[in-house]
């Protein structure tokens, strides 16, 4: 039942960021709109910015988990590149918060899973150091989603050209 609230309060949050500023959502609102106490609210977060940091981690762990179980490197980054048009307008909303950099690290290390697990696959005798790869797919997965981040979405940008 926790989780259930905390999913509940979650989906709320994200339906209200369609709407409206993050720095305008507030506790009062946010329970208003989930018809649940504050004391409610206060027992599965501790702020406005914790529901938002919660809700995120949630998705881009669905979205690493989709990736991994994708076909090929094709279908993978289309699920990435899908992750980010279909969340492009709460993306941008999100931009001037100031918790974009956790975000943006959030989506990062979603991308860093990836080509981490694409690594291993395609080159299973790689001699390189633990700290060298680290750095290596913290470079490529900063690179993709600034490019994603960049592109998807812009009238004149093809996503599959893009993507290949």
């Amino acid at each position: 039942m926790r989780e259930d609230m905390k999913a509940v309060i979650a989906e709320t949050f994200s339906r209200m960021i369609d709407k409206e500023d993050i720095d305008k959502i507030t506790v009062t609102k946010l329970i208003g709109e989930c018809h649940i106490s504050r004391q409610t609210f206060y027992y599965h977060f501790k702020d406005i910015m914790d529901v938002l940091e919660w809700t995120f981690r949630q998705a881009t762990e669905e979205l690493s988990k989709r990736i991994l179980e994708a076909e090929d490197d094709i279908v993978a980054l289309k699920e990435f590149a899908g992750f980010i048009r279909k969340n492009k307008a709460k993306l941008e909303r999100l931009l001037y918060t100031r918790r974009w950099v956790q975000i943006e690290s959030m989506l990062t290390d979603s991308a860093m899973v990836y080509l981490d697990a694409m690594a291993r696959h395609k080159m299973p005798d790689i001699e390189i150091s633990y700290e060298d790869m680290k750095v290596m797919l913290r470079f490529y997965a900063s690179g993709m989603t600034g490019v994603l981040l960049h592109y998807i979405g812009k009238p004149h940008m093809n996503e599959e050209r893009l993507i290949a």
